[in-house]
């Protein structure tokens, strides 16, 4: 059984349309195969069941930068989905010493217009953006000190803080990975076969999860810096897109099926 994961924004998602056009054939291509199209995104799951809805697709949703999985009717899964998590790490900011607190800002402190320009989303999508159960995105403004000093209360705490394409996030000490790695297993006990994962992403946030993938696929994104070669791409285990967002996701997926991969 293979199970593609992907993230959204910059990889399925053009970064700055937000459109998945591009890639309509290759959804086309894994719903033929009826291969299942797990999503893994920064998003809420507000934002994300739309979405799920417009792909055609009913599958785990891999929220908030891993801090969550929605959309998954298993009384198994383990990890801390607790809608109150969100008003922890709120509590947490708020308590920081003002050096560091005035150095974070994030949806929380943002307005449903600030979150749409920070994001290029319509003010409807900022709206569901705002709508967190599990991490708190935003703007780290501060010396490199003062943000080493930051990640140590934060590890304290029993948090982290993970550097996307556009957002600095607060959140649990997870990751996509670590979800990725549940639903691997998950699917492994449903099926009664073996699962071969293949995972897209563009982005720091992805690379655990492009790293443990059977077979993990870096779509260009000039928009920042390149992820860095690891041995695993060195090795043939991760392959790179040379077309940006959607289109390199579409030639991507096709390539694997021509070679056989998927």
């Amino acid at each position: 059984m293979i199970v593609v994961f992907t993230d959204l924004d910059g990889t399925l998602l053009d970064h700055d349309s937000y459109s998945f056009e591009a890639a309509r054939p290759a959804l086309a291509l894994l719903k033929a195969r009826d291969i299942p199209l797990v999503l893994a995104s920064s998003k809420t799951e507000a934002e994300m069941r739309p979405l799920s809805m417009a792909l055609g697709i009913d599958y785990p949703l891999i929220v908030e930068n891993g801090a969550g999985i929605a959309n998954w009717r298993n009384t198994e899964r383990g990890g801390d989905d607790s809608p109150s998590l969100y008003q922890r790490i709120r509590l947490f900011l708020a308590a920081l010493p003002q050096e560091l607190r005035g150095c974070f800002t994030g949806f929380g402190d943002w307005s449903v217009e600030e979150v749409a320009l920070a994001t290029g989303l319509s003010l409807e999508a900022a709206a569901l953006a705002k709508q967190r159960n599990f991490s708190e995105p935003g703007h780290f403004t501060g010396s490199d000190v003062q943000r080493r000093a930051f990640s140590a209360l934060l590890e304290a705490a029993g948090f982290q803080a993970m550097q996307g394409g556009r957002f600095f996030t607060v959140m649990p000490r997870t990751s996509k990975a670590v979800r990725m790695a549940e639903l691997v297993a998950y699917y492994r006990r449903q099926s009664g076969e073996a699962v071969v994962s293949v995972a897209l992403g563009d982005a720091p946030n992805d690379l655990a999860m492009l790293e443990a993938a059977d077979c993990g696929i870096i779509i260009a994104n000039p928009s920042h810096t390149p992820l860095p070669v690891t041995e695993r791409e060195r090795q043939g285990l991760i392959l790179r897109s040379e077309e940006p967002g959607p289109a390199g996701w579409n030639r991507m997926i096709h390539h694997l099926v021509a070679t056989g991969l998927l």
